[in-house]
């Protein structure tokens, strides 16, 4: 199959290229434009690596938390239409990790599951109001249980570095081949720096939910930014983080170090309204009772609190290339390659010979147009819409 666009992004530039893709949907050569024949001509549209979205809970109405397989098929194709060729399904539950692994190893009509990321359950943090919500207790035996039932394909783990015995869970979780990320953590910058000397070498959301900067205490995002061997993963919808601190973070880290991500929730893609959080396990005097989806698609509380992120990676890459006005080349380093480099997806992240064809077009304003998954086109724009989960609307939406 030969595909042609005048804009694909290559580590290279930005060409007027034709891609030859073969049978076995891998990337046999990217050869300047010559007026050869096509099968698929994109014209102004640009081909894009597909984005590896490694923290992700779901969207369309689909949580990864309580998904079953059909609504897990659904959430992957939906994912596809947010851009995502490569995702890393994102929960504390280990009894889904089996139907994770079943779809690893079989094809499906939407994103690729390349691995499993369980953010917790082992966070401290303080809210908003300055009440430290505590945290359980570290269990080395649950942690031999998450790697156990990840068979493998338990790629990612979080946890708070200052908990008593986090410490421990980092050595044992590094010695068995999982990467350690800090998360929802108070830890100063030396507790954060002891979890890196043992082990951590990614920081959650950079900036949320973690000690932030400080002139005289820099916290974990200091310590995350200053260490050469942490990545940090970055949400740039402008809401989590907003651009000026994005743009403070992209000129203090190098840039092959920071791997975006949407950080989304069965809310991604809701329509705009007012949805029941009591239902979500929230209490009737929270604020968080009572949830929104805005125009611009953020989910907040009553109050305007974040409660999730409803935008996809995306978002951000628009952010990136029309407010900070960043190059789409170094863009897609941060929402592709870096994740595949740290993750060791080698057939992942770039749009170069021999990788797999895992690509996304989008118009001048990064909507999706189409996307492919090891070269076969798993989602297009023309000819399908992806709907919300309706008993997701039926059960939760007020209005």
């Amino acid at each position: 199959m030969r595909i042609h666009s005048k804009k694909v992004v290559t580590l290279e530039g930005v060409i007027d290229a034709i891609i030859d893709v073969n049978e076995e949907g891998k990337i046999q050569a990217i050869i300047p434009n010559n007026g050869t024949q096509v099968d698929l001509d994109y014209g102004d549209y640009m081909i894009m690596p597909g984005i590896i979205d490694t923290h992700n809970h779901g969207c369309a109405g689909y949580e990864f938390e309580t998904v079953d397989e059909e609504g897990l098929a659904h959430c992957l194709k939906a994912q596809a239409a947010r851009g995502v060729t490569t995702i890393f399904p994102t929960t504390t539950n280990y009894n889904q990790y089996c139907l994770f692994n079943k779809f690893i190893k079989m094809d499906n009509d939407g994103a690729r599951i390349g691995g499993i990321h369980s953010e917790g359950p082992w966070g401290s943090r303080v809210g908003e109001k300055g009440v430290n919500t505590g945290y359980p207790e570290v269990d080395l035996e649950e942690v031999k249980k998450y790697i156990e039932l990840g068979e493998g394909q338990l790629k990612l783990f979080d946890i708070a570095p200052e908990v008593p015995r986090a410490l421990e869970a980092i050595d044992y979780l590094v010695d068995h081949g999982v990467t350690v990320s800090a998360f929802h953590t108070n830890a100063t910058y030396e507790e954060a720096n002891k979890g890196i000397d043992h082990g951590i070498t990614v920081a959650t959301h950079l900036f949320n939910v973690m000690t932030g900067l400080h002139h005289r205490n820099v916290g974990t995002a200091g310590a995350s930014i200053l260490r050469d061997e942490v990545y940090c993963e970055l949400i740039c919808d402008g809401l989590h983080v907003s651009l000026p601190m994005v743009e403070l973070a992209l000129r203090m880290k190098n840039h092959n170090q920071i791997m975006m991500i949407s950080d989304n929730v069965a809310f991604a893609g809701a329509p705009v309204g007012k949805y029941n959080g009591v239902l979500f396990g929230e209490t009737e005097d929270s604020d968080r009772s009572e949830l929104h989806v805005t125009e611009e698609g953020y989910v907040l509380s009553k109050t305007g609190r974040l409660t999730g992120s409803g935008l996809p990676v995306m978002f951000g890459v628009k952010n990136l290339v029309q407010k900070l006005h960043m190059n789409i080349e170094e863009v897609v380093k941060m929402s592709s390659a870096n994740a595949a480099r740290k993750y060791g997806l080698n057939a992942k992240g770039t749009l170069s010979m021999n990788k797999d064809f895992d690509a996304v077009v989008v118009d001048e304003d990064f909507n999706v147009q189409a996307t492919f998954v090891e070269g076969r086109k798993v989602y297009d724009k023309d000819i399908e819409e992806i709907p919300f989960n309706p008993e997701f609307i039926k059960l939760y939406k007020l209005d």
